[in-house]
């Protein structure tokens, strides 16, 4: 239900937009669809440690 949740609340926020904010974001959600198509555990932490790295 959380993932739904960061949908809605993305489509609909409604706070001043903030470059910083908005390129974090962007980023984590590239994280988030990075790690939901990976195939192993294996996969998904060395997906993990190249984010948590650039990030």
């Amino acid at each position: 239900m959380k993932p739904f949740a960061k949908v809605f609340a993305s489509m609909f926020d409604r706070q001043p937009h903030d470059e910083n904010k908005a390129a974090r974001r962007a980023f984590h959600r590239e994280w988030d669809r990075q790690r939901a198509i990976a195939l192993t555990p294996s996969h998904r932490a060395e997906i993990d440690a190249i984010f948590s790295r650039s990030h």
